[in-house]
């Protein structure tokens, strides 16, 4: 099926069966990031078979060409050059073999694409740490399907939007987090709002009811000064500042790991 043909059920048939297991498998793997730089999707493939630069950006290639996969365009996805600089979203026929209501492919604006990337990132670095055994992962959602709703406490259901919700197994402990990936852009009140957001929802007891626990809210953080910054917020949240923990984006696999102090 050639990247401009019809998708009709026949030729959507015919596609399902003719993809190997990698490609299904990097197919889940960007269904599951929702979108994923190309250098991302190599080391994931890396870690499921011994790696072969060419054939795995030929399987690239190959889904882009039969829409299981689209690209953004090169001046959304940055300068980088060769293959590698690609990033890459479900496409039309990727949706209809997922089940996924069909949505055209869209550009999204740099900051929200640096920013979903950075995302799809940590979901690599856990399963590159679950490949050596550091951990287990259990389970791994992005946006939207990470979101929570809960009636607010002056009424009306409102929407707790996480980055992301990650659940792993370190020896016999299972921890759960939501994630927050901060660019440091926004400002400290900002902070105190979406604190507060996650506050209700801790006191609304609805997590809690479906899950039995309630998770930690990690925020990754450019740097030191912008922890600080995090944690002077995180503080006035008294009873609630429990639930959060701060670290540096290159520290988040010892974040999740470690016990909080």
């Amino acid at each position: 099926m050639s990247r401009s043909s019809y998708l009709t059920p026949s030729s959507l048939a015919e596609l399902h069966d003719s993809l190997t297991v990698e490609e299904w498998a990097v197919t889940h793997d960007v269904e599951t990031m929702r979108l994923a730089s190309a250098g991302d999707l190599q080391r994931l493939h890396a870690l499921r078979t011994d790696l072969h630069v060419r054939s795995f950006r030929r399987t690239l290639q190959r889904l882009h060409d039969n829409q299981v996969l689209f690209r953004l365009p090169r001046t959304v996805g940055g300068r980088t050059s060769g293959s590698i600089g690609f990033v890459y979203g479900i496409g039309i026929a990727g949706q209809r073999l997922l089940g996924q209501p069909p949505r055209r492919p869209w550009t999204p604006r740099p900051t929200w694409l640096g920013h979903a990337l950075a995302t799809s990132h940590l979901y690599v670095e856990l399963r590159a740490a679950e490949a050596q055994r550091r951990l287990q992962l259990d389970s791994f959602e992005a946006e939207p399907r990470c979101w929570r709703n809960y009636a607010a406490p002056g009424g009306g259901i409102v929407d707790l939007k996480p980055d992301a919700f990650v659940r792993l197994s370190v020896d016999e402990y299972e921890d759960s987090f939501f994630v927050e990936m901060d660019c440091g852009t926004e400002s400290p009140a900002t902070l105190a709002r979406k604190l507060d957001a996650y506050a209700d929802y801790w006191r609304s007891n609805t997590e809690q009811q479906l899950t039995g626990v309630f998770p930690y809210v990690l925020w990754l953080v450019p740097n030191e000064r912008r922890a600080h910054v995090m944690r002077s917020v995180i503080q006035r949240q008294h009873e609630a500042a429990q639930l959060h923990r701060v670290a540096p984006h290159d520290q988040a696999l010892n974040a999740f790991i470690e016990e909080p102090p």
